[in-house]
């Protein structure tokens, strides 16, 4: 028994130690001291070699990135998804014409298995979870589960924002997919195929998350015949561990791209739980008498599992927002405090425009402006920052977006 519990604590260990690495690295940082405030610069220098330190953990090399005199300078890009800086020791300091040089060394943590060391960790990014339409909806009378169409996206989106990393707001009673046997994409009356760009854009999310519920049915569709008799309604209540009494839920899930609409994650889920209720009962799906059943314990696995797989496929992808306004070097953006935004934050700003393949499909661009702002002032729902040069210089608009790497 000693040497099993000794096998999975080991087994835990390597599996955490898989997705964290720490090392210690040694980094330089340095701040100018305004009107004699030591305190402060020594603070900004300490934060500069934090990054600096990170970014060589990372190994994670922009193409804004330089190096002067040994240190690593940073402009186009955001530092907070990068490693986390833990212990920091002040190994040497100088004070060299008004600028405070500082030396330390720290420990950095580090996701391993993302692309330079990104983290799920930094901010919080948004979603929209949206209706889950049926494809068969007489699947749904037994039990009275109609309002599964709606109530599937809110029992995910409370999931979301309960175990993970990402803000989920319900649109449940948005339905993306209106060709459901074709869905995530549709057929115009020309027989071109296009995906669901427009109804993304009003979502005004990073993702949506939407999909389709393909089959609710028995495996054994005798078990709920409405031509019954007593023998057969006493065997079925004797008989109510058996596979007879599943019941089949199948759930396609959609992840889109809410800027440009591409289709970035795509799979179906299958489950089944024993169904015991009589054919005439009218519980409603999500309710208390749904929940006891065992095809209500198996949905909510299912549930915690595309929870889960929609952590993993989103965590170590760069957080982005709308450019909601522009005023000369000020840019607002639709993203503040309650998404992990503070004031000296620096993101990247990305024009965003609009191609049509064969003159129908609509296609979104996003290209590097190689500038950056840096936050000034931040607020629960928006942030502003300030460009190095004016807005007008990179025809930066409303609708366009700024992005961390």
């Amino acid at each position: 028994m000693f040497n099993l519990l000794r096998l999975i604590c080991a087994t835990l260990l390597l599996s955490f130690s898989a997705l964290t690495t720490a090392i210690t690295i040694e980094a330089q940082g340095q701040s100018m001291i305004f009107d004699g405030d030591l305190d402060s610069a020594r603070q900004n220098a300490i934060r500069n070699a934090s990054q600096q330190a990170a970014l060589q953990a990372s190994v994670f090399v922009s193409s804004t990135q330089k190096v002067t005199d040994g240190v690593l300078s940073i402009d186009n890009m955001q530092i907070k998804t990068l490693g986390q800086v833990n212990d920091i020791e002040i190994l040497d300091e100088a004070i060299r014409n008004q600028t405070l040089h500082v030396r330390i060394r720290a420990e950095v943590e580090y996701e391993a298995d993302c692309r330079g060391g990104i983290r799920s960790q930094g901010y919080m990014k948004s979603l929209a979870v949206t209706a889950f339409p049926l494809l068969a909806p007489t699947q749904a009378i037994l039990g009275s589960l109609e309002n599964i169409q709606s109530e599937f996206s809110a029992q995910l989106t409370n999931n979301i924002n309960e175990k993970t990393q990402l803000t989920a707001r319900n649109a449940g009673l948005l339905t993306m997919h209106p060709s459901i046997q074709t869905a995530p994409s549709r057929q115009l009356s020309a027989g071109a195929i296009t995906t669901v760009l427009q109804e993304i854009q009003q979502l005004d999310v990073q993702y949506v998350v939407s999909g389709v519920i393909r089959d609710m049915t028995m495996h054994d569709p005798d078990t709920i015949a409405l031509k019954r008799n007593i023998l057969v309604d006493f065997y079925n209540r004797q008989d109510y561990r058996s596979k007879r009494h599943l019941r089949n839920l199948v759930v396609d899930i959609f992840i889109h791209d809410g800027f440009s609409g591409a289709l970035l994650f795509s799979k179906q889920y299958v489950v089944a739980g024993r169904w015991n209720l009589e054919p005439e009962a009218k519980v409603g799906f999500a309710s208390a008498a749904f929940w006891k059943q065992d095809y209500g314990m198996q949905t909510q696995m299912l549930i915690n599992q595309i929870t889960d797989d929609l952590q993993t496929e989103l965590r170590c992808k760069p957080f982005a927002a709308s450019i909601t306004r522009t005023d000369g070097t000020f840019i607002w953006f639709n993203a503040g405090s309650q998404s992990g935004i503070n004031v000296g934050d620096r993101l990247s700003v990305y024009r965003k425009s609009s191609f049509y393949t064969n003159g129908i499909g609509e296609n979104v661009q996003l290209t590097n402006t190689q500038s950056s702002i840096t936050v000034t002032e931040v607020q629960p729902f928006f942030a502003v920052g300030r460009l190095t040069q004016e807005g007008s210089t990179y025809n930066i608009q409303p609708d366009d977006v700024v992005i961390t790497h």
